[in-house]
């Protein structure tokens, strides 16, 4: 490793679509379609995109994440009433799960970043997607999710190959964790034994025969990096998955995956929460032990 370790914030924008009674509600209907909003609405202003506070700890941002949504649903309790859907495509609608690395070219050359985030976080990625939904996402000419997708940013790049990992905070956790342990392998240690397991059509055409064929050799690799071991209990779960041949779908709705519910019948109209942090300071307002 380098003497000195260069740390970094990572972030993402994944999108998500809502429906009712088999219907895709759009997000303009609902929103603002404010690009500053940490709930918002992509480009297209149908699909719908979290843009939590980043952090140098992937396992805050999913907390990020949860917090939008309760914001949301205390905010707006119709969303409660719609279906969430995450993954790779949704009723003609591609689903992105973007992420983003606080890391400028003068700390490493994103050109070659990329291809180390394609075959270590890229190929998980494509294992744990539903494959017909994910060549449809990849269908077109548009680039969407293709290998080497990537967006340069003020604050660093955007790695774009990722469909939504949206689909339960598990899932959410280890493509996240993953994506800071490789690149921090990446900025850290030069020394360090990449290959290349990925080629173009393993994302265009979502070739998991191959790709499961690479797999073991992929996971060595990664058990390898720095920081796999403090992130080892949420990284895991993509060993579990790909060894079953599991998807990241879940049979669950994906607000019970997220602990969503109705607050309101637990919020009294009659005091806010602002009000009891402002009423009694807690360490000024102890009250009086009885001796």
């Amino acid at each position: 490793m380098n003497e000195k370790l260069i740390d970094f914030t990572i972030g993402a924008d994944p999108e998500f679509v809502c429906v009712h009674r088999n219907r895709i509600v759009a997000a303009h209907e609902y929103l603002n379609c404010d690009s500053n909003l940490d709930f918002g609405a992509d480009g297209n202003e149908v699909t719908f995109e979290l843009r939590p506070e980043p952090s140098k700890n992937p396992i805050q941002i999913v907390n990020n994440i949860r917090d939008i949504f309760v914001r949301q649903t205390i905010k707006d309790p119709r969303f409660l009433d719609f279906k969430w859907v995450a993954g790779s495509w949704h009723k003609g609608y591609p689903l992105g799960g973007h992420i983003h690395f606080g890391l400028k070219n003068s700390q490493i050359n994103h050109e070659v970043a990329v291809p180390y985030l394609d075959d270590y976080v890229g190929s998980c990625g494509l294992l744990l997607e539903y494959g017909p939904d994910a060549r449809k996402r990849r269908k077109n000419d548009d680039g969407y999710g293709w290998k080497g997708g990537m967006r340069e940013q003020d604050w660093g790049f955007e790695y774009r190959p990722l469909s939504s990992w949206l689909t339960t905070p598990y899932v959410a956790a280890a493509m996240l964790c993953l994506s800071k342990v490789v690149m921090y392998e990446a900025v850290n240690n030069s020394e360090f034994q990449w290959h290349t397991f990925v080629v173009a059509n393993d994302f265009t055409k979502c070739n998991k025969e191959r790709l499961r064929t690479k797999f073991p050799e992929i996971w060595n690799d990664i058990t390898k990096m720095y920081l796999y071991q403090t992130y080892k209990p949420q990284i895991d779960l993509i060993y579990y998955l790909v060894k079953n041949k599991f998807t990241w779908l879940n049979e669950n709705s994906m607000k019970d995956c997220w602990g969503i519910i109705d607050m309101k019948p637990a919020i009294s109209e009659k005091i806010s929460i602002d009000f009891i942090w402002n009423r009694y300071n807690l360490e000024e307002s102890q009250p009086t032990i009885p001796q």
